[in-house]
């Protein structure tokens, strides 16, 4: 959905059932690229508290045991 070749997302609202506008906008809008990297974890002040509430969890998890769930391997180049 995000290259450079304007057929991707006209293959994306095809595939979809959508119409170019709103395959671009449900792109721009909601899924972003920037929100798409799989090196970055965002949203954790939002998600922590909503496992409290639905008791997934007991408490909030400490900075070592989010290391611990969250590895992150170092990049290849």
């Amino acid at each position: 959905m995000y290259g450079d070749n304007p057929q991707v997302i006209k293959d994306y609202a095809e595939h979809k059932g959508l119409s170019l506008e709103i395959a671009r906008r449900t792109r721009d809008e909601f899924f972003p690229k920037a929100l798409l990297n799989p090196d970055e974890i965002k949203g954790l002040d939002i998600v922590m508290p909503e496992a409290i509430n639905l008791k997934f969890i007991a408490d909030p998890l400490s900075s070592n045991q989010l290391k611990e769930l969250i590895q992150i391997p170092p990049r290849r180049n």
